[in-house]
């Protein structure tokens, strides 16, 4: 007598659906490891990291589902603090704007330099031209300069009041400059180099006396200050290698 095959039931087993589930929480794991394995900065790796152990309750939800009802466990605040983050990051450092190429590029150090006054040179009301007090301090100063390859700064300055003061010069800024240029005109005629002297014009920027009431009070205000700076001349001559 032939035996009898009994029919499987019907329907897939239920071994099956756990199987199922299994195989898509290990894909989603190994998903989430990808992922992660492209994040270069350790913000957002912490970021991520901190999501994921509050998702699985590590933080004392006891396995809770992430949701708007606990902040502490929600992905969702924790992705949008994130994504700021990151566009905070990308409007730093990824602009589309391109620079300005020099022919040499180089990174260079800089500092202030040290300087102390060595002398001034005081002007006429309105003039950029040296009178005998005038040539006599500046006569005092070369010679305490002279000799030396230190940079030398002048400094030229107006009085306010001399913008009413009939004058050669449109402005007070073209009377401050004109007078460096003339006190260093008498320096180089007394032997200073012309490679050490750079010159700054201040127009009425930094008086010396604010309350300009007495034209010779404010005299001051009306100079040229000297400074030696301790930069060498050649620290700024030496040519760049290529």
């Amino acid at each position: 007598m032939a035996r009898k095959h009994k029919c499987p039931p019907a329907g897939a087993p239920d071994w099956v659906m756990t199987f199922g589930d299994l195989m898509s929480l290990l894909l989603t794991f190994f998903i989430l490891l990808v992922s992660m394995s492209e994040i270069k900065s350790e913000d957002v790796w912490r970021a991520k990291a901190e999501v994921v152990k509050n998702s699985f309750g590590l933080a004392g939800g006891g396995g809770k589902t992430p949701g708007p009802d606990d902040p502490k466990l929600s992905m969702v605040e924790k992705l949008q603090k994130l994504q700021i983050d990151q566009e905070k990051e990308r409007n730093h450092s990824e602009t589309r704007d391109e620079a300005v190429e020099g022919r040499v590029l180089r990174v260079q150090e800089s500092r202030k330099d040290l300087v102390r006054g060595v002398g001034s040179v005081v002007f006429e009301s309105g003039s950029a031209k040296l009178s005998k007090l005038g040539e006599y301090q500046a006569r005092f100063v070369v010679g305490e300069i002279k000799g030396f390859n230190n940079k030398i700064e002048l400094h030229g300055h107006a009085s306010s009041s001399e913008a009413g003061v009939e004058s050669d010069y449109p402005d007070l800024w073209a009377l401050s400059h004109a007078r460096t240029r003339t006190v260093m005109n008498y320096m180089i005629k007394m032997g200073i180099k012309r490679e050490r002297i750079r010159l700054v014009a201040n127009a009425d920027k930094e008086p010396l006396v604010r309350r300009e009431i007495d034209p010779r009070v404010v005299q001051p205000n009306r100079r040229v200050s000297i400074e030696i700076s301790d930069r060498l001349v050649n620290e700024f001559t030496t040519s760049i290698s290529h």
